[in-house]
């Protein structure tokens, strides 16, 4: 449905075609992509400047509909706009999604409708010809297309901004972990730092990589919040890394004195992180684990 570039043999509104004068169809999303749980949850308005698209939705020969598709993870669905409202609220889940998420608007017939005739068609194109549509007919494509960012897939959304890898300057530290600024920097020396610079350039190794030190560091980083003293809790409660976990560890009312297992505790701060490192792993290497069970 995506396509935009179709020759219909009928007026449909879209700013790439002047069949219609006067008119504009988009879809608008203005507010920030909250991750809930296993879901994106966003909302999607549309604004439609069109009387005569207007009173076939009003008379239901006519509805608004959202193609969302995920192209790499065979993902495709549409989403209703409820009648009379010009907003709908979203929420996918992120395990049906891959690489990228693209939204575009919709105008769809929802039954037969003779003589497809507007006062907005551009009568120097059809001189007013009646036009027969059919049921499921596109009457309008939204001017633009919503992408939702890549981030918003990965369970590792939140990392960085409270992680940062550098390079060491300790020959005698492979890796070493500071929690003295705002984020947690995980200094990593020459050798080990170039490859995973390296492996960090590549798309599909960049998770794998990524959730590896984040997870590993952070159930050393949240042991250190567990026991820390009086001292130590005033020294970092004004640093960014803190209050982002703690108000991660808050929303999931963990009480992390009482948690005798970080790694799971892990797990719940940065979603799902162990399953996203496994498939990470088994989708780059897909090839070749296929050729060893061959």
């Amino acid at each position: 449905m995506k396509r935009t570039n179709v020759n219909y043999p009928y007026p449909v509104l879209n700013s790439s075609n002047e069949d219609y004068v006067d008119c504009s169809f988009n879809i608008i999303s203005q507010d920030e992509i909250i991750i809930n749980g296993d879901n994106l949850e966003f909302s999607v308005e549309y604004e439609l400047v069109s009387n005569g698209l207007k009173e076939l939705i009003d008379s239901e020969k006519a509805k608004v509909v959202l193609y969302c598709e995920s192209v790499e993870a065979e993902y495709r669905k549409i989403k209703y706009y409820e009648q009379g409202s010009t907003c709908i609220k979203l929420s996918i889940d992120k395990n049906d999604l891959s690489k990228n998420l693209e939204i575009r608007g919709y105008i769809i017939a929802t039954s037969n409708i003779y003589p497809f005739r507007l006062d907005e068609h551009n009568h120097d194109l059809f001189g007013g010809v009646p036009f027969k549509i059919g049921k499921g007919d596109i009457l309008a494509i939204s001017n633009d297309f919503i992408q939702v960012p890549i981030k918003y897939y990965d369970p590792l959304a939140n990392r960085p901004s409270i992680f940062s890898i550098r390079r060491g300057t300790n020959p005698d530290q492979e890796i070493a972990i500071d929690v003295s600024t705002d984020k947690i920097t995980i200094l990593l020396y020459d050798d080990i730092y170039n490859s995973y610079f390296d492996c960090n350039q590549e798309p599909k190794i960049k998770t794998i990589i990524s959730s590896m030190f984040a997870t590993s560091v952070l159930v050393d980083v949240l042991s250190f919040i567990k026991h820390c003293s009086d001292d130590d809790l005033e020294d970092i409660k004004d640093k960014k890394w803190y209050q982002v976990i703690s108000s991660r560890l808050e929303t999931l009312e963990i009480n992390i004195a009482s948690e005798d297992y970080m790694t799971k505790v892990a797990n719940l701060v940065l979603p799902h992180v162990y399953k996203s490192f496994v498939d990470s792993v088994k989708n780059t290497f897909e090839g070749l684990i296929r050729g060893e069970e061959e």
